[in-house]
């Protein structure tokens, strides 16, 4: 026998207006591919026995997808449904939810088969063959996550595997770099470090190699200077020599492609001329896109400080959220992926 409907579901339904909450998570369903994500996590989902059946696995991603969207912990997502008829229509729930316990587990399988990384991935792919992201240029940026430096637990110390750093003030936590797609404004690759990390030094981790042009802010003056990114882009001229001891070490003698083009910001002392601030507005121009990303995972998904004590963690939760961030981008410009 069915679940009988409610009363309290009757009268949601019979209402006039629908709410932000619902717009939101009606866009998402119909530019989320579920089918083919269900699709990485089924071979590492659990299987029907003759036991206790499982919760299906498109009802344990919904609620998962849920979970970050609003940057809630497992208790609060749980929650959230019971109380969120508009949550509960779209995570497909009649009865009781799913507790919190059955969500963490979820995000482990997630997390120990790298699961989230295939997601992304498979994502990109999906969107260069609709002809959405090109890969022609890219902008590079990173941002600070913060994560909680209180000492008030077992080990009495912060967060183990973060780092301080110092920007606008004191801050602790880790950092995402990230690299834009310059046309279409996607993010293709992204990369986690500590918050003490340099930029420049990590740009290498979020450039594909096939760029015809690079962009980025002060954090990257010289980056075309650097060896990893000369090796990146060589137009196979490398070589190199032989040390004493037997070693081989690679020497900046790397010639870079001449169809690759870098436009940096300068710094702001370098800034003097009118004419120099005008050529700084250009880049910025363009450049803004990177920010995109940025502000749809601190301010619309609300993901501006972790609650996970370990990088992995925070790696597989940010995958995910740039993921989402690059759906909620094509809702923005009514693009249909299916």
């Amino acid at each position: 026998m069915g679940n009988q409907i409610s009363f309290s579901e009757i009268e949601y339904q019979g209402k006039r207006k629908k709410t932000q909450k619902e717009k939101f998570l009606e866009r998402m369903r119909a530019i989320i591919p579920m089918d083919k994500w269900c699709a990485i996590i089924r071979p590492y989902y659990y299987e029907n026995g003759n036991g206790r059946q499982p919760i299906p696995l498109d009802t344990m991603l919904r609620m998962y997808l849920v979970s970050l969207w609003y940057n809630l912990s497992d208790e609060a997502a749980e929650d959230l449904i019971y109380e969120s008829m508009s949550v509960r229509n779209y995570v497909g729930i009649t009865g009781d939810a799913p507790d919190s316990t059955t969500l963490c587990k979820f995000r482990h399988i997630l997390e120990n088969n790298n699961l989230t990384k295939v997601i992304f991935d498979e994502l990109t792919k999906l969107l260069e063959t609709k002809k959405v992201m090109f890969k022609k240029g890219t902008i590079v940026d990173a941002t600070i996550i913060d994560a909680p430096h209180s000492t008030k637990n077992k080990d009495k110390k912060p967060t183990p595997e973060m780092s301080a750093t110092f920007k606008k003030g004191p801050r602790y936590g880790l950092k995402a770099h990230i690299g834009v797609d310059r046309d279409s404004g996607l993010v293709h690759s992204v990369a986690i470090t500590t918050a003490k990390e340099q930029d420049i030094a990590n740009a290498v981790k979020v450039l594909h190699g096939k760029e015809e042009i690079v962009q980025g802010d002060a954090g990257y003056v010289s980056i075309e200077k650097r060896l990893d990114i000369c090796e990146l882009y060589q137009d196979g001229t490398g070589q190199t020599e032989k040390l004493e001891r037997g070693h081989k070490k690679k020497i900046s003698t790397f010639k870079k492609r001449t169809d690759v083009k870098f436009v940096i910001n300068k710094k702001r002392s370098q800034i003097i001329t009118k004419e120099d601030k005008e050529a700084e507005r250009e880049k910025s121009r363009v450049r803004w896109k990177v920010e995109n990303p940025f502000c749809i995972v601190k301010h619309i998904f609300g993901f501006r400080k972790t609650r996970y004590r370990t990088m992995a963690k925070a790696a597989h939760k940010l995958l995910m959220l740039f993921a989402l961030a690059n759906l909620y981008h094509c809702v923005q410009r009514k693009i249909t992926l299916k």
